[in-house]
């Protein structure tokens, strides 16, 4: 008898193929990841580099079949790449079947006979997406076997079905940072053989682990808004090729199975009825294959269809059908699960691969369907924005940067938005051009745009209900991510719903979207305001004989970071003035051209092109209402010493989020120190110390709480955030206190249980008597702001911000410092999403942001993290604004 490796080299079928497609022969021709890298597709967790020489390897091996894109580079420098597999005769005329895949993409004005002739011709497109968190290993692995698969069975019917009826996406590792991170971790904890147990070194990677990218960031929540390299890159890449299919594979927790749709409850109402019906053809399928390979497996539980941010719900709301994958993770090469059951590394490549291929598979052998289905949910998007209101407004008159910048985030999504050709009535209003953007709303975007500009998107009541009922006794919510994410809401833009204005100028394009930072303030009222041209070439500034003004804002505290770090002397306004009919507000920087030198006026052109910021020329500083210029109002700045405090026992998202908004956002240097070492820092040399969400109750004793007291009473500025501002508070820093639930003091003993009255309120006898207050599950309430205070500066004094959990603290007295920004009133608390009744009264005119001034410097802190998924563009400027405004004040 012939043994294994002896039959499958008689059958052209390598041993690590064999195992993967039982009887498939293989192509000699194309190489083997054993013969490229040494090992083969189930055997080791291949790293980063690795990855890439293999599909490098691939694409050599079969160029009439593939193209190798690469359409980012990551933080630290490793590229991303996608495998483009197709037919020969397809690939040839590569660039002529993405121009039909765009026509069909947008079918305004497309006959039905060009789109019959489109629909018979084209291939469905499916994009099979691996390893978006670096620490789900086996995906990888799998997408290499995927492609190996493609391009060297011989004979297979299945195969050359999808060939002939679609193109591939292979995207192997969207998060090559976060693998590179994870392999080095394991395998410097690797034992001399791979451990099995959970609690092993090898399977318990140190803080932050391999799940973000280099900033710590998720990156499938980052598709929309788009702040990271990776993710940047893939939108384009889903923009350029259009899939109609995306499958995103992922692992989770080591004690589950597999999972793929369909999903749990809820679904998004902006998501076609065809896209969710499609589902099931594909779980069926899966389901078959995995039935035949004797695979466990579940649908409809845990992952749901509702946040609109994720790898495979981003194109759903261009009509593809997204589905995510989820393998049990062994977190290494073996682990010993819960039931005793042995879980390897190779199980997830296998189980991976098969429910990749078969989703291939199936999207070939429903191609048409697809297509039809896909066209029809466009049409169906002009069609509501033909029906209902024409255009959406955007619109910010204290901000206008910011107005843009959002109208510049639609037009990455794939979006088309106008600039206003001149001012636009809505209603009995008139709005400038200059902070005004006009959105179309009959375009095939439709559903995406509602879905991110509408202030609330409901879930389903009797998925509603059932939360209720689990929340009543005690039970955790089923809700997966965020109950909210209205752009306009996180951003403090006006969002106008409007018949058309007529005010439609010219188109904002790709490459101004893709020019980071990115706005043009137009400004309002009086002055000669000057804005940065677009794509960082400087338009030059008159001669001003007193100096200079950049009116406060996003673009403006952009700007203004880097003209500190160029050498820059800088002043803030502490009040507000009004000048050459002009009202400008508290956080205003004025330029003295007496205190900088001659070349002021090309320097500052320069960085107001990079960052659009207005600028307004001053010959005339005699002010007649408000604030005197030379007033002791007037603070200097400078640029800001920052240290950040990393590592645990801080929040990985938070203190990634943090980092990036500092470092990237707005350009300010950052010392990063990890908290174990922050004892052995000279904080004289620091003029801010940021404190990412985390409870530091275990790294910062008495000895460095005294240190920091002494420093703050020296000039330095504290800043926590979420976790980080209830130990502050613990720690005695913070003078306020969260509060339990019931509104109690955290402090104050749990109240004495009473005697229950007959008959009993049975929900109300089985609650708890000491409790946290109830969780918001991620939803967007009122804040009020005190616009005279600095820390308010470039906004008008109401927000949106993002509440997630069970964070309340009370309001600071007047006699310790102030509340800054405060939660709304009852009646107009919840902007956006769900928040549980009971916790509703507790949450009204409850601090968010509080300033306490400690000797000559403060600490600043946030009720939740201003700087949640590089989205929540408002609270962001807060954390900004303490960071530039608050040292030396």
């Amino acid at each position: 008898m012939l043994s294994t490796l002896a039959l499958a080299a008689a059958l052209q079928v390598p041993a690590q193929a064999q195992e993967l497609a039982p009887g498939t022969r293989y192509d000699p021709g194309i190489p083997t990841l054993e013969e490229v890298a040494g090992h083969g597709f189930r055997e080791v967790v291949t790293p980063p580099d690795d990855v890439i020489r293999y599909m490098e390897a691939l694409a050599a091996a079969a160029p009439e079949r593939t193209r190798l894109m690469q359409y980012a580079e990551s933080w630290e420098g490793r590229p991303l790449v996608v495998l483009v597999i197709g037919s020969p005769e397809r690939m040839a005329r590569l660039d002529e079947v993405k121009a039909g895949i765009a026509r069909l993409a947008d079918p305004r004005g497309l006959s039905d006979a060009e789109a019959e002739a489109l629909l018979a011709e084209l291939p469905v497109v499916t994009a099979l997406m691996h390893g978006i968190h670096g620490d789900e290993i086996s995906s990888s692995g799998a997408a290499m076997a995927e492609a190996y698969h493609l391009l060297a069975a011989m004979g297979d019917p299945d195969v050359d079905l999808i060939l002939s009826e679609s193109l591939v996406l292979i995207d192997p590792m969207e998060n090559p940072d976060g693998r590179n991170r994870f392999v080095y971790q394991h395998s410097v904890a690797g034992a001399r053989w791979p451990d099995e147990a959970r609690i092993s070194a090898e399977h318990d990677a140190p803080w932050p682990g391999g799940r973000g990218n280099h900033y710590l960031f998720d990156l499938n929540r980052d598709l929309f808004i788009q702040s990271q390299p990776e993710t940047r890159g893939k939108v384009d890449i889903f923009l350029e090729f259009r899939p109609h299919i995306v499958a995103d594979l992922h692992e989770m927790g080591g004690d589950a199975t597999y999972f793929f749709p369909p999903t749990a409850p809820p679904s998004n109402p902006w998501f076609g009825e065809r896209q969710v019906a499609l589902m099931d053809v594909f779980g069926e399928a899966i389901a078959a294959r995995f039935d035949e390979r004797g695979f466990a497996y579940f649908n409809r539980d845990v992952y749901d269809l509702f946040y609109p941010g994720y790898v495979d719900m981003w194109p759903m709301g261009h009509g593809a059908l997204g589905m995510t994958y989820e393998q049990a993770g062994a977190g290494g090469l073996r682990l010993r699960q819960s039931d005793d059951d042995l879980l390897t590394y190779g199980d997830g490549v296998l189980h991976h691969f098969t429910a990749a291929i078969e989703t291939a598979l199936t999207a070939a052998r429903n191609r048409d369907r697809i297509l039809r289905d896909y066209v029809a949910f466009l049409r169906e998007g002009i069609a509501l924005g033909e029906r209902g209101p024409a255009e959406i407004v955007l619109h910010s008159a204290h901000d206008p940067g910011m107005a843009e910048r959002l109208a510049l985030m639609l037009v990455e999504n794939g979006m088309e938005v106008f600039r206003a050709s001149g001012p636009v009535t809505v209603g009995d209003r008139t709005l400038p051009a200059g902070s005004s953007f006009i959105v179309p709303l009959a375009q095939p975007a439709h559903r995406f745009i509602r879905n991110l500009l509408d202030a609330h998107v409901p879930m389903e009541e009797d998925f509603v209900r059932r939360q209720v009922e689990r929340r009543a006794n005690r039970q955790p919510d089923e809700i997966y991510d965020l109950t909210a994410w209205s752009q306009p809401l996180l951003w403090d833009v006006e969002a106008i719903e409007t018949a058309p204005t007529g005010a439609r100028g010219a188109p904002l394009t790709a490459s101004e979207a893709a020019a980071r930072p990115e706005v043009d303030s137009g400004g309002e009222g009086g002055g000669r305001g000057v804005g940065g041209g677009g794509g960082g070439s400087a338009a030059p500034l008159p001669e001003a004989l007193v100096g200079y003004l950049v009116p406060w804002g996003t673009n403006g505290a952009a700007a203004i970071a880097e003209a500190l770090r160029e050498g820059l002397r800088v002043r803030a306004a502490g009040a507000e003035f009004t000048l050459d009919g002009r009202r400008f507000g508290v956080g205003t920087a004025i330029v003295r051209a007496a205190e900088n030198g001659p070349n002021l006026r090309q320097r500052l052109a320069g960085i107001a092109a990079r960052h659009r910021a207005e600028v307004v020329p001053i010959d005339d500083a005699y002010v007649r209402e408000g604030m005197s210029l030379g007033s002791r109002s007037v603070r200097a700045l400078r640029e800001p010493r920052v240290l950040l405090v990393y590592d645990a026992p801080g929040r990985g998202y938070s203190v990634g989020w943090a980092r990036y908004v500092l470092e990237r956002r707005y350009g300010q240097r950052t010392t990063t120190v990890r908290a174990s070492s922050l004892g052995r820092a000279r904080l004289v040399d620091y003029d801010v110390v940021v404190f990412p969400s985390g409870n530091y109750g275990g790294v910062v004793g008495d000895g460095l709480l005294d240190r920091l007291r002494a420093w703050m009473q020296d000039g330095g500025t504290l800043i926590t955030m979420a976790e980080s501002s209830r130990w502050a508070s613990r720690a005695g820093l913070l003078a306020t206190e969260p509060e339990r639930r019931g509104g109690r003091a955290e402090s104050d003993d749990p109240p004495e249980p009473g005697t229950p009255e007959q008959p009993i309120d049975y929900l109300e006898a089985i609650s708890p008597e000491d409790e946290s207050p109830e969780g918001v599950p991620g939803a967007i309430l009122r804040t009020r702001l005190d616009t005279e205070h600095w820390l308010a500066a470039g906004t008008d004094g109401e927000i949106g911000v993002l509440v997630e959990g069970s964070r309340v603290f009370r309001p600071i007295t007047l006699d310790e410092g102030t509340n800054v920004g405060r939660y709304a009133d009852l009646e107009s608390l919840v902007l956006s999403g769900i928040v549980w009744e009971e916790s509703r009264p507790q949450l009204v005119n409850k601090a968010f942001l509080i300033h306490q001034p400690v000797g000559r410097g403060q600490i600043v802190a946030f009720a939740e993290d201003p700087n949640y998924r590089a989205y929540a563009e408002a609270t962001q400027l807060l954390f900004m604004n303490a960071i530039l405004l608050g040292p030396g004040r």
